[in-house]
């Protein structure tokens, strides 16, 4: 989302830690090696770049985030949630429908968790993991109960980095119970020059499509708001080539080349099933 990269990513480096406990956590360091994924930097900066494992993923390599997931608490969980994410993939496709509802239960209960962090990776994980794919033809995975409900009490809350991360997730879902709250809180957040928080909604707007917001997205990419190089810059450009299909996929690919946007970048060139270099 356009604030991930500027504060949601400062969020969860400065309070995850940066460093995975992988002295702490050998099974989950050691399945997360054994894929070819780095988490030098930490479990959570690995799933914001979009990692891909390498090789076939499989129920044995789940089974200890899912493990963590349903024992653990704090960073533990955290981490393992992010690596659960990881593995699992886009819309959850390397998961079972049973590992799915298993992690599925864990991460709604780190939504309603008091440690912001928690609310945060069960969001993005979350989001991702349940993600409803843009192709009509692809398989949609079920959502575990609850889920939508957590999220809007999230998103109601007084947090703004809460409201992101809430915006994020109801957009990957493509829940299109959002859609008034979302075209509302967009011209609320413009209207207080909420930069961040209003590119949030947009880019949410256009991941679920209702066509009643073209008419937004249209004149977003119309005025100078929409101009920058800025994460919201490029999440009005996500938008556009969503929805409008207009060519601004060359504006996200050239964001690959801005070390500050290209984890942004890759994301959106992953959900428009476009190459990624």
């Amino acid at each position: 989302m356009a604030y991930t990269v500027r504060l949601i990513g400062a969020v969860i480096a400065l309070s995850a830690g940066g460093v995975p406990g992988a002295m702490a956590q050998p099974p989950l360091a050691e399945v997360m090696l054994h894929h070819g994924v780095q988490v030098k930097g930490g479990y959570a900066a690995a799933f914001e770049a979009h990692t891909v494992p390498n090789g076939p993923v499989t129920a044995g390599s789940l089974a200890a985030p899912l493990a963590l997931l349903a024992a653990s608490a704090g960073r533990d969980r955290i981490d393992a949630a992010y690596a659960f994410g990881i593995l699992a993939g886009r819309s959850g496709r390397a998961a079972s429908p049973q590992q799915l509802a298993a992690a599925g239960q864990a991460l709604v209960a780190m939504l309603a968790d008091a440690d912001r962090r928690s609310r945060i990776a069960g969001a993005r994980v979350a989001g991702r993991v349940f993600a409803a794919p843009f192709d009509r033809s692809a398989v949609r995975p079920t959502r575990p109960a609850g889920l939508r409900e957590a999220l809007f009490a999230v998103l109601n809350g007084d947090d703004q980095v809460d409201q992101l991360i809430a915006m994020d997730a109801l957009g990957l879902l493509r829940e299109a119970s959002a859609v008034v709250s979302l075209t509302e809180r967009y011209h609320y957040y413009r209207q207080q020059n909420q930069r961040a928080l209003a590119g949030g909604a947009l880019e949410a707007l256009a991941r679920i499509g209702d066509p009643a917001s073209a008419t937004i997205i249209t004149q977003a990419a119309a005025d100078k708001w929409a101009d920058g190089r800025d994460a919201t810059a490029l999440a009005v450009a996500f938008a556009r080539q969503r929805v409008l299909q207009d060519g601004s996929i060359a504006v996200i690919r050239k964001a690959l080349d801005d070390r500050s946007l290209r984890d942004q970048a890759r994301g959106y060139l992953v959900e428009l099933s476009a190459s990624v270099p």
